[in-house]
């Protein structure tokens, strides 16, 4: 994954040049108020019932600025906040970071700031990651909120609207007050982005800004944005144009009336332009251009001088980024020197690309030949060589002759008969040469973008061949069901916004059908778990479910999945209940509630479809994941599965929970596999795995791919690691 994702690379260095020379700030306070997955549209589409009507006012007063801002992926909290305050592109391996931030040693607007005024105060209220970021005090009041307990949507911006308005009665006790909201964003998570709780959240917002502004001196100014955006859906992660596109509003009394600007910014240029309105200097590593418009209003036209300065310390901050032959360093053009050195700070490893391609290659080879399970050292010595030498061609070399010794000494070539000697029917040629399509369709983004479409295609086509030959109606039932279910979660990115079959159970007009739905999902759910033994309190599995999921009794329903894990507990260490259908159980308490359905459906086809080839199970595997409703991109993962039942916030529990809940119905099909079909599936997914490497190989420029690869990516890495397990685990 090093070599598959870019990489940033950046300096350490702080820097000591600014435009405001004096140790003294200008009397005024700076107020930045972040609100989580604020889409662009909640402020400029006035058209519509949902955006912040206190902008608009602002603006028809003349006292307000807002522009467009584009973002980078991932488009999730901790890359956005390091772009905002560094200037830079977080690398994508950030996005794994998410969940547990580290302090940020890079130079940033807040370094720059104490390092200037050390004397002044910076506050905090919301988001814990910012603490995590700075946890050397750099705050001199702060409360960090967790930021990732999704259900909640109310008290944590009650908690920072209160702290928010303690500092308002004592605004000559600090400088700069930073405010992070979260309950947008969790309700986006939780019921999409055009549910009534969101309106009502903007106009939470509303009285918020306007009791802000009314607080505020004449030199004080407010800037409001967002990290990122937010999907219809109400996920985020991906590179969609409502993910990546956020606004920004500069308020203050000292703007005059202006004339609007359609010009579009990247989030990076809010990091120089808040160093001017700070006055501070340029992070080092800053690759944002100064939003000339906004600080020319603040600062008016009599401080020219200072303005030009500004202009020409980004233009020399940005030289300091090139190489020292780089014959940008010659041109004016801001834009043109801000391109070539985003191209120079995030690159990718070439080397641990071919790397990769050549392990997974490697490791097919071994499999293939069935050599035993010593031979996998050679590729851990060739590893531990690389990692030390750094030398590619010499660490192969060493890894290949460890390889011929061990196998010589093993005596082991034995090659395994993989092929099937099947009839010579239709289904079973289809069966051989899908893979190979599948393969092929790898090397376009398009295709990868909308795999589900694939994976769809390819079940369907199968059952219905082995329908016709077998003349089965259980087969013609499973066809049926596998044509039902493809439409029940719209997936993928083109066509997302279309109305599923989900969308209308989810309607609030429509909660009579989902809960008859839900009902009877729940009745099929316990005759297929005591199908063939019977588990006697596995039949208050399903009732534990709909009290939870229909909030039946108050405040104590978010609390019974509780008791129904601990049921699951008794079920597997008494009863013995086989794993694979202690997944299936799992999944029903943690999936969304229209999805139970998918969860039956599947639990059919594992009853009666009864081959146990890779690639028929390969076929089920893929396909069980995008029929949850997931996709190549982040934005389809349900975080709020995660939180199911789990009164507190464990992030252990949590990331198991959302794992199982995302690629759990795909790994619940690799416990039909047997030894040798072990074996041809791990060979299948290698294959894959060197194919995505190859693909990101030939189209590594193109930043795009790393938002449509990077799920897939932990997937299939996750899905090796599992199978290999499996694999050594066989005597």
């Amino acid at each position: 994954m090093e070599g598959l994702f870019p990489y940033s690379s950046l300096t350490n260095n702080i820097n000591n040049r600014s435009c405001f020379d004096s140790q003294e700030s200008s009397k005024h306070h700076v107020i930045i108020m972040l609100i989580d997955a604020l889409r662009s549209d909640y402020v400029f589409n006035r058209n519509d019932s949902f955006y912040l009507k206190s902008i608009e006012k602002l603006e028809e007063n003349g006292k307000a600025i807002s522009v467009k801002l584009r973002s980078h992926t991932p488009t999730v909290t901790l890359p956005r906040l390091k772009a905002l305050l560094t200037g830079t592109i977080p690398s994508f391996w950030d996005l794994i970071y998410n969940y547990n931030s580290t302090k940020l040693e890079l130079d940033n607007i807040l370094i720059q700031y104490k390092i200037k005024y050390p004397s002044n105060k910076i506050i905090f209220y919301g988001d814990d990651t910012w603490i995590k970021l700075f946890p050397d005090k750099i705050f001199s009041r702060s409360q960090g909120l967790q930021s990732f307990f999704v259900t909640d949507y109310e008290q944590i911006d009650i908690n920072v609207t209160n702290g928010l308005y303690l500092e308002l009665n004592r605004m000559n006790d600090w400088n700069l007050l930073i405010i992070h909201y979260l309950g947008l964003d969790h309700i986006g998570h939780a019921y999409g982005a055009f549910n009534y709780l969101i309106k009502d959240k903007l106009n939470q917002y509303d009285k918020i800004i306007e009791k802000i502004y009314s607080n505020m001196y004449l030199n004080d100014i407010l800037i409001i944005t967002g990290d990122h955006g937010m999907a219809d859906k109400g996920g985020h992660g991906g590179s969609s144009s409502v993910e990546i596109n956020v606004p920004s509003v500069f308020i203050s009394n000292k703007f005059e009336y202006f004339k609007k600007q359609t010009k579009q910014y990247l989030q990076i240029d809010l990091t120089s332009t808040l160093s001017g309105l700070l006055e501070i200097g340029i992070p080092s590593n800053n690759l944002g251009i100064l939003i000339q418009h906004v600080l020319e209003n603040y600062y008016s036209n009599n401080k020219t001088n200072l303005l030009k300065c500004l202009i020409d310390d980004n233009r020399r901050q940005l030289y300091y980024l090139l190489s020292e032959k780089d014959l940008f360093r010659n041109s004016n053009d801001l834009e043109l020197i801000r391109h070539k050195a985003m191209s120079l700070s995030n690159q990718q490893n070439l080397n641990m690309i071919l790397l990769s391609i050549l392990l997974f290659s490697f490791s097919t080879i071994l499999l293939w030949f069935n050599i035993e399970k010593q031979s996998f050292y050679s590729i851990i010595i060739f590893i531990i060589f690389y990692l030390i030498l750094k030398k590619l061609v010499i660490s192969l070399g060493i890894g290949s002759i460890c390889f011929s010794i061990i196998v010589i000494l093993i005596n082991k070539r034995i090659k395994i008969d993989y092929k099937i000697k099947n009839e010579d029917n239709i289904s079973n040629k289809f069966l051989i040469y899908y893979p190979l399509f599948h393969i092929i369709s790898l090397f376009s983004t398009s295709f990868i973008e909308e795999e589900h479409q694939t994976w769809f295609f390819f079940l369907s086509t199968y059952l219905l061949l082995i329908t016709i030959e077998k003349k089965s109606f259980q087969n013609f039932l499973c066809f049926i069901l596998s044509r039902l279910i493809r439409s029940w979660n719209q997936t993928g990115n083109k066509f997302l916004h279309l109305t599923d079959i989900g969308d209308y159970l989810n309607a609030s007009e429509n909660r009579s059908y989902l809960f008859l739905i839900h009902i009877i999902s729940s009745i099929i759910f316990i005759y297929l778990l005591n199908k063939p033994k019977r588990y006697n309190i596995s039949y208050l599995l399903p009732i534990i479910s709909i009290i939870y999921r229909w909030n039946f009794i108050g405040w104590l329903s978010p609390l019974t999945p509780l008791f129904y894990y601990l049921l699951l507990i008794i079920l597997i260490v008494i009863n013995r209940l086989p794993i694979e259908k202690c997944l299936f159980c799992l999944l029903y308490i943690l999936c969304r509630t229209h999805n139970s359905f998918i969860i039956i459906v599947h639990m059919i086809f594992y009853e009666y479809i009864y081959e146990n080839d890779a690639r028929i199970l390969f076929l089920f595997s893929q396909s069980a994941f995008f029929h949850l409703g997931n996709s190549n991109s982040f934005v389809t993962i349900d975080i709020s599965s995660g939180f199911v039942g789990v009164p507190g916030y464990i992030p252990i529990i949590h990331g198991i929970f959302i794992y199982l809940s995302t690629y759990g119905l795909s790994i619940v099909w690799l416990f039909k596999l047997k030894k040798f079909e072990r074996i041809r599936y791990l060979i299948e997914i290698t294959l894959i795995n060197s194919t995505f490497a190859l693909c990101i190989l030939i189209q590594r420029y193109h930043l795009f791919v790393w938002t449509v690869f990077a799920p897939k990516l932990f997937y299939l890495c996750a899905q090796t690691a599992f199978n290999l397990f499996l694999f050594l685990m066989i005597k």
